[in-house]
């Protein structure tokens, strides 16, 4: 059988360098820098005062505002980015269409390292201090990772392989691994992919901090992170979204879709070694 190659017809992001792949892609080539004093919440303890806040998301831009008050931070993300990939490739699916894609044939994996963190605090709060009596119905809907992946298969009406790759800080790059393998596969023709996360939270900073794992270069944030600098003292914790759409590219050729770009490879391997520290 012939390998199947896969490309990228469309992206979208939500970053704390702005809404949007042009705008992200302007801060960035002007040396903008996304990181800056927390705004989401007070210290109350907390030492780490740095991190990476989107901060020109407007929800109702992407959604219904019912349906934004209904959904946690990292879903919205993830539903805007999603949009954003989608409108720039033009993906087709439904017979109704022209090439469309069979609905069953086209997947989505959005994963999230910790999902609803914030509607988790929230949720938890409220339950305690009403002794559980004002605890949301949609609570656990709110806090699951794969809810964004629901959401945007509804959105979208992509009716294939449909879950959400947990994998800490690597999230993301499985999630498109997984994503081209299933395409090169046969499994599905094109697959909506990325991931979302909004951790900025007391428990997610603090949770963080604990393990003393973050910067805390708070008089100097914007060269806080410094991944290979041997003062490093520790990551800056960010939020946003990717989504990419993947396509087989015989397919995307047809249809006269954008070619942004091929995927080679994927690999994934664990070191058996440590939960968070690297050999």
């Amino acid at each position: 059988m012939n390998q199947r190659h896969v490309v990228v017809t469309g992206l979208g992001l939500v970053t704390p360098l702005a809404t949007g792949v042009d705008a992200s892609w302007a801060a960035l080539v002007r040396g903008v820098s996304g990181i800056g004093r927390i705004s989401r919440f007070q210290g109350d303890g907390i030492q780490t005062r740095i991190a990476g806040e989107v901060k020109d998301f407007v929800a109702d831009a992407w959604m219904d505002r019912k349906d934004a008050r209904r959904i946690d931070l990292f879903a919205q993300y993830a539903v805007a980015a999603a949009e954003m990939a989608l409108r720039a490739s033009g993906l087709p699916i439904g017979h109704d269409k022209p090439n469309g894609y069979e609905p069953t044939r086209v997947g989505v994996l959005i994963g999230s390292g910790v999902g609803g963190l914030a509607s988790a605090e929230e949720g938890h709060k409220k339950a305690l201090a009403s002794d559980f009596g004002r605890l949301s119905p949609l609570f656990i809907l709110k806090i699951l990772a794969n809810t964004a992946a629901g959401l945007v298969s509804m959105r979208s009406g992509a009716a294939g392989p449909n879950w959400s790759p947990v994998a800490a800080c690597s999230t993301g790059a499985h999630a498109i691994g997984e994503a081209l393998w299933s395409i090169r596969t046969g499994r599905t023709d094109a697959v909506i992919v990325g991931s979302s996360e909004a951790a900025i939270t007391r428990l997610g900073v603090g949770g963080f901090e604990a393990m003393r794992a973050l910067s805390q270069r708070n008089d100097d944030p914007q060269r806080a992170s410094r991944p290979f600098d041997r003062g490093r003292d520790g990551f800056v914790i960010g939020e946003g979204a990717g989504v990419l759409v993947l396509e087989e590219e015989a397919a995307a050729r047809r249809r006269g879709a954008p070619i942004l770009a091929e995927l080679a490879g994927y690999g994934a391997n664990a070191d058996a070694h440590h939960l968070t520290q690297p050999t």
